[in-house]
């Protein structure tokens, strides 16, 4: 019987402790895509695979143990500013997205070349060349406060591959839900009051 006690006292004390070490899922506007690519990429559906990855990310483990709040992503269908639905869907924070570009070997690209990037000279049948169907795709990012249009986070992703546009575009979608994900976890200053 003692025994007894001493486990259901210990399956209380845990039960009241493990609801305490959950947090609040973070609610956030996905507005649909701007497109500033010359490539034609569905914005809809593009915003739909965003959601799908904060979805796939809120399955993992941290999340489910408590050690990461859970994205709620909303899925908004203009990319007016300011949105009434922002606040009618009581989001704490709105992700703007832009497919800066997306890019098919032999494009041009316009910038300057990373860091450390060697140029070497190849030649048909050599191993280093590149595929003809090898592809980049960029999207940045920019995180606001909802109802405040200052930036509150903002980067890009690349993804490259030899790969469709579609799958590109989903994958980059896929580290930029990771990305912002993450962004979530770090401290940042308060919002203003």
């Amino acid at each position: 019987m003692r025994y007894l006690c001493v486990f259901l006292a210990s399956i209380l004390f845990v039960s009241l402790v493990h609801p305490q070490d959950r947090h609040e899922p973070i609610r956030v506007c996905v507005p649909v895509l701007k497109n500033s690519s010359r490539e034609y990429v569905n914005p809809i559906w593009q915003r739909n695979q965003l959601i799908k990855a904060f979805e796939r990310i809120n399955k993992s483990k941290d999340v489910k143990k408590g050690k990461a709040a859970p994205v709620q992503p909303i899925p908004l269908d203009s990319i007016e500013e300011p949105d009434p639905d922002v606040r009618d869907n009581q989001c704490e924070f709105v992700l703007h997205t832009n497919l800066i570009e997306v890019l098919q070997t032999g494009d041009h690209k316009i910038g300057v070349p990373p860091p450390g990037a060697i140029g070497v000279g190849t030649t048909v049948g050599d191993p280093r060349a590149v595929p003809e169907d090898y592809r980049s795709a960029t999207v940045e990012y920019w995180i606001t406060r909802a109802g405040n249009p200052a930036t509150w986070a903002a980067s890009q992703v690349s993804e490259e591959g030899q790969v469709s546009e579609e799958t590109l575009v989903s994958q980059a979608m896929d580290r930029l839900a990771n990305r912002v994900a993450a962004e979530f976890q770090k401290p940042h200053p308060p919002a203003p009051q």
